[in-house]
């Protein structure tokens, strides 16, 4: 049997998100040898941001020098994103990075409500301006932006992955003679991103390129699909209250600025208040865009997996499969029965959920916990907040749920939550 052995790391980095993974074949190396740093043949992460900065800087030390082919960002919040700048630096390059769609609006919104919390940043200031000079800058190839459903969509089903049913024939031994090699792996997203601008790799500009609704990242090597797959899921806000927040850019603004426009006017204490005021006038909390992640198998192939889940001293079988959800509000039934529906196709493969919001209870239902029958760990990425996060009702939740155990991951070393294990590479 072809094997993919993987490990899922979500990071003690406190109140915020940084989630590592790394994937390899050790069937596929093509000498034999201990897996080491340089043997990792792709690399993804889940945000990097934190309120406890010493935690998250400490973490990102650690994946210092890794080459990632994926970085997926949930939102723009700073507990999500305050570092990123660190990690781009600190990584040998990132090929891809991808975040929910923004047009001009969208980051107006976010800046807005970035001033509302005051963790408006200079860095998120020259994201805004601009994406493709800012992370080209940092290593990036290119930026993908997901196309998001609000609760007024329809929403379907992410493509389907056959992964491939044979060994594919690799060279007999590298070209320079390396020991240890691992045969690399890239993404195979399921349509291929539309292109918005080729980028300048002279000038250190990004790529950008548009992902269709349902589109999924198969991970190949040697031009066989491997049975593992990234699939995210992006929500935007309703057009309604996009609309509202339009008109109160327009009249406090005027009409027609660009992305670029709008980080330059919050570069000053006039602009930022008349942000705050646009931002005030639709939303009370900031729970806009987000995007959740499936990161898995995906076909059961071969048959229930299990693999061994890690937490301080706690340790058991869980199933591979993980999904990430950043800040979304599971709350509001379209919006959570969307998400369901969506990653229906892989429930009985998930044994992991991180719980939306830091496990917020206003922004959770118990129904997240039912939907996937095999579900062993609901994770809760907490640190000092002023929220009362993890609410009293998920953890009861959770306490209720038949076999799932509430997992806190804080800023502490020793409350690193980690999965490892093997799955068949092919079906």
């Amino acid at each position: 049997m072809i094997r993919i052995s993987f490990s899922q790391v979500q990071r003690p980095v406190g109140q915020g998100g940084f989630q590592t993974s790394f994937l390899h074949s050790p069937d596929l190396k093509r000498h034999s040898g201990t897996v080491s740093r340089t043997r990792i043949s792709f690399a993804w992460a889940y945000d990097c941001g934190s309120d406890q900065m010493s935690a998250l800087t400490a973490e990102i030390r650690k994946v210092s020098g890794l080459r990632f082919n994926v970085l997926f960002l949930s939102h723009l919040d700073s507990d999500h994103v305050a570092g990123i700048d660190r990690l781009l630096l600190a990584a040998s390059g990132v090929d891809e990075v991808v975040l929910p769609y923004l047009g001009a609006e969208d980051w107006a919104l976010h800046l807005a409500a970035s001033a509302a919390s005051g963790t408006l940043t200079s860095s998120l200031l020259d994201l805004a301006a601009d994406p493709a000079g800012w992370l080209g800058a940092r290593g990036v190839g290119r930026i993908i932006f997901v196309a998001g459903v609000d609760d007024d969509d329809a929403v379907g089903r992410p493509d389907s992955i056959e992964p491939g049913r044979h060994l594919p024939e690799l060279p007999s031994q590298d070209p320079d003679g390396t020991e240890d090699a691992a045969e690399p792996m890239e993404t195979d997203w399921s349509r291929p991103p539309r292109v918005l601008d080729a980028g300048d790799p002279a000038s250190r500009r990004a790529a950008t390129a548009l992902l269709a609704h349902g589109a999924v990242a198969a991970v190949r090597v040697a031009g066989q699909r491997l049975n593992w797959v990234l699939s995210p899921f992006a929500f935007r806000p309703s057009a309604a209250k996009m609309a509202t927040f339009r008109n109160a850019l327009e009249h406090h603004f005027g009409c027609c600025w660009t992305a670029k426009d709008y980080a330059n006017f919050a570069r000053s204490t006039e602009g930022r208040a008349r942000l705050r005021k646009c931002y005030d006038a639709v939303w009370r909390d900031h729970n806009l865009h987000s995007m959740a992640l499936y990161a898995g198998p995906a076909t059961p192939a071969g048959g229930p997996r299990l693999c061994t889940a890690w937490h301080g001293k706690f340790v058991r079988p869980v199933p591979p499969g993980w999904i990430s959800t950043g800040d979304f509000d599971a709350s509001v039934t379209r919006r959570r029965a969307g998400l369901l529906n969506y990653y229906s196709p892989y429930a009985r493969m998930v044994g992991q959920l991180g719980l939306p919001h830091h496990g917020s209870d206003l922004s959770f239902n118990p129904g997240m916990l039912g939907a996937f029958p095999r579900l062993r760990c609901a994770i809760a990425a907490v640190g000092p907040n002023r929220y009362g996060h993890p609410g009293s009702a998920v953890q009861t939740a959770v306490a209720a749920a038949p076999l799932v155990d509430f997992v806190r991951v804080d800023e502490y070393p020793s409350n690193t939550y980690r999965v490892r294990g093997i799955v068949p590479a092919w079906t």
